[in-house]
């Protein structure tokens, strides 16, 4: 089963995968290419328009654009 997940809001619409590919690519810029992603949470502010992200718990940070 595939699930697709959407944030629709002040006429704009925000994938869910592409805030997590967005993510995992933000990982890899900050240096992180040969540690392993364990965990990644995903906070999404509309009204801001950008997304905070954890990364394993401990690296944090965000950005805009979604």
């Amino acid at each position: 089963m595939k699930t697709e997940f959407y944030v629709e809001y002040d006429e704009k619409q925000v994938v869910l995968q592409d805030i997590e590919e967005r993510a995992k690519a933000t990982w890899k810029e900050e240096g992180n290419k040969m540690k392993e992603l364990k965990s990644l949470q995903l906070y999404f502010k509309p009204q801001e328009q950008k997304v905070y992200y954890v990364f394993n718990g401990d690296s944090n940070g965000d950005f805009f654009g979604v």
